[in-house]
């Protein structure tokens, strides 16, 4: 058996991006988060790696080595996702402005991403890197970065990782074309030690989507290879039980299956698990289990009538989206980390409430045998906040076989 390629992930919680990879054959030694109940997610489904629950800005990297047992030259991959607050046209604004009035000093009066105080995460992802020189480097984010100031912010993340001795590309992908029941760009950026000499790979989409101009920025499809259609939310969550009705600090109960799957992703996400966890409904009022009932699969709160809209008292040009079902016959849109505050964008399509936290995780590409941590709420937030792990698979798969080309 040849030994498994190792990874660390940072702001790793629950681990979607860490189980994507271990599912392309790679072995997560350690994860960083300062997210509790996320990284007691992590523990439960990476028994065998050693987490850290802590603020990266506090940590060493000779801490870090020695917490993770990290000897010289042997973590192959860095992975994570930190977030850039910063990057945001308020935040470009606001560091501008503290630039000229001189509360923020700039060598230059033109503000760089990296530089806005909100970033300091981002700096800490690249602290880390520069210290433990891992052969590849897998970074995430939101999509919207590519197109901000005609890729400004891309191109300045790629400088940082060549200042510290990595050539680096970015990607938008989305999870639809890579088997995911879900509408999700997310701008990956690859980053190679320049001392390898080896070509960064991408992957190829294995799934397409007709109804959407969606399909990533990687150029053109690979007309050699036919594409299947894209997953749909009845084909993530149909064959679920019913789930158990919500009540105050219930986080979790084991459920039987009592329909059989009727889809290849359902066979896929039930392999090796013998029960249902994570599957508990929201508490309703009469009212609102009355409109879900109304509503029809894709329709939002706009939809809505006048009378039903004026009973809950929101601002139509703010709410719009407020309330949302979900359509069996199509894939789900974006699964956000807001999702834990209220879930109304996500109405079952079939049944009057809305989605439990093992339905999004299906929607999300988690199999039932990951099993999520802490409260309701913390769970909701995981997974909204989590990396698909199909995506992330197709994207380890590729570093794979970088790795097999090293000399």
């Amino acid at each position: 058996m040849t030994e498994k390629y190792t990874v660390i992930d940072f702001f790793g919680a629950p681990g979607g991006l860490s189980f994507g990879f271990e599912m392309a054959g790679f072995k997560s030694i350690g994860a960083l988060d300062i997210f509790k109940a996320g990284m007691e997610t992590y523990q439960f489904n990476f028994p065998d790696s050693k987490i850290l629950i802590e603020d990266i800005k506090k940590v060493s990297v000779q801490d870090l080595k020695k917490e993770f047992g990290i000897s010289k030259e042997n973590i192959d991959i860095v992975i994570g996702g930190p977030p850039c607050q910063g990057f945001s046209t308020i935040g470009r604004v606001k560091i501008a402005s503290l630039a000229r009035n001189g509360t923020w000093k700039l060598n230059n009066h033109h503000p760089r991403f990296i530089d806005d105080p909100r970033n300091e995460l981002y700096k800490e992802f690249i602290r880390m890197v520069k210290g433990l020189k891992p052969k590849i480097v897998v970074m995430e984010n939101v999509p919207g970065m590519m197109s901000y100031r005609n890729g400004e912010i891309v191109r300045e993340i790629i400088e940082d990782f060549n200042s510290i001795g990595y050539t680096a590309q970015a990607r938008i992908l989305n999870a639809v074309e890579y088997g995911v029941p879900q509408l999700r760009k997310r701008i990956f950026f690859i980053a190679v030690r320049k001392d390898l000499k080896i070509k960064i790979l991408w992957p190829e989409p294995t799934h397409t989507y007709s109804n959407s101009n969606s399909m990533s920025s990687i150029g053109p499809l690979f007309k050699k290879k036919k594409l299947k259609p894209a997953v749909t939310v009845w084909e993530a969550i149909g064959d679920l039980p019913s789930p158990v009705p919500g009540k105050p600090k219930l986080a979790d109960v084991a459920l039987n299956y009592d329909k059989e799957p009727f889809s290849e992703y359902q066979k896929w996400a039930r392999q090796g698990s013998k029960e249902v966890h994570n599957h508990i409904t929201r508490q309703h009022n009469e009212r609102d289990i009355k409109v879900f009932s109304l509503m029809k699969e894709g329709e939002k709160w706009k939809d809505l009538p006048e009378e039903i809209r004026k009973s809950y008292g929101y601002r139509d040009d703010i709410f719009n989206d407020k309330f949302k079902k979900l359509k069996r016959d199509e894939p789900s849109w974006t699964v956000v980390a807001h999702l834990y505050k209220d879930g109304y964008m996500y109405i079952h399509p079939v049944e009057a409430r809305t989605i439990t936290v093992r339905e999004a995780a299906r929607l999300q590409s988690f199999p039932d045998t990951f099993i999520f941590k802490g409260s309701r709420t913390d769970q909701f937030k995981q997974v909204g906040n989590a990396v698909p792990p199909l995506l992330a698979k197709a994207v380890a798969l590729c570093v794979k076989k970088m790795l097999e080309n090293i000399k």
